[in-house]
């Protein structure tokens, strides 16, 4: 019965060992992955303007990269993607189909609203800068979006060109961060969005606790002698 137990203690410890050894390899890796995102975003806000038009294949290819483009906001297509805090206001993100002069369609996410609104449609010649983001990006615990109440939480390009009726760019957006006639409707984020980074000190605790389980197994299994 001692020897069963011994085994038993000794088997569980080496499993939660290995899983939090696991856990630790894991934030290494999301410690470089966002190392490698806060690079691309820092020069993305640093970098010069790129126009749309000389961007050719997969859009995805170059996100996370300035660009400017000139076009037409489809206000009469507004999406709202929420909710979204801005000054500790709750509120949403304002998504509008945008056509640019090649007669291709792209969403722009505008900026913060407070509430959803109607924006005249006014064949008004825009140019604007942004980031280029990639679309389609949801976790488990993000809930469906509503087409038919126009109530988004992640911007699903299919699901958006089937509301707006648009064929839009694949698998990208841009957040706007200028604009110009200036926009008046929302709260433009054109600050450098600020990332915090404690995947080593995740790391360090996922590879402590496994080691203190190994040590714990160890002392057990002296004493049991």
């Amino acid at each position: 019965m001692l020897l069963k137990t011994k085994k038993l203690f000794t088997l569980i410890s080496i499993i939660i060992s290995l899983l939090c050894f696991s856990l630790s390899v894991w934030q290494i890796k999301r410690l470089y992955w966002k190392k490698d995102l806060i690079k691309n975003i820092e020069n993305a806000y640093n970098s010069d303007p790129i126009n749309i038009n000389t961007l050719g294949g997969d859009l995805n290819n170059f996100k996370f990269k300035k660009i400017y483009l000139e076009g037409y906001f489809l206000n009469e297509k507004n999406m709202f993607l929420g909710p979204r805090t801005n000054m500790n206001q709750v509120g949403y993100n304002l998504i509008t189909p945008f056509l640019i002069k090649d007669n291709r369609h792209i969403l722009i996410n505008r900026g913060w609203v407070k509430e959803k609104i109607k924006i005249k449609n006014q064949k008004k010649k825009y140019l604007i800068k942004g980031i280029l983001k990639e679309a389609n990006i949801k976790n488990i615990f993000t809930p469906n979006n509503s087409i038919k109440e126009n109530f988004w939480f992640y911007i699903n390009i299919k699901q958006m060109s089937e509301f707006a009726d648009l064929k839009f760019i694949d698998d990208v957006f841009l957040d706007l961060i200028e604009s110009r006639p200036d926009e008046k409707h929302t709260v433009i984020n054109n600050s450098m969005p600020k990332f915090s980074n404690n995947h080593l000190q995740y790391a360090i605790t996922w590879a402590m606790l496994g080691l203190v389980f190994l040590v714990m197994n160890y002392i057990y299994n002296k004493r049991k002698r």
